[in-house]
């Protein structure tokens, strides 16, 4: 049986986490590389950038949007790690 490891990241490990991720989107953006990554990668950006309007931008206080902004931050990390 395979074992799994579980953590618990703090609220303010998950918002490090998420501006990281922003970095990284506003570093391609800057770039100009956008043309390669894949539509997949492009719809995670712009799910993303939704998501933390929502929450850092008009102060959505929802539990359930921050675990959404999370759990995209987490994929779209590993989709540009993949794609860089």
């Amino acid at each position: 049986m395979l074992q799994q490891e579980h953590y618990i990241q703090s609220t303010e490990e998950e918002v490090s986490h998420i501006e990281s991720v922003k970095n990284s989107i506003e570093e391609l953006r800057e770039s100009g590389n956008f043309f390669s990554v894949s539509l997949q990668t492009l719809e995670l950006i712009r799910r993303f950038n939704h998501l933390y309007i929502q929450v850092f931008e008009k102060m959505d206080a929802n539990p359930s949007l921050l675990h959404q902004l999370v759990v995209a931050a987490d994929g779209l990390e590993k989709k540009l790690i993949r794609e860089s």
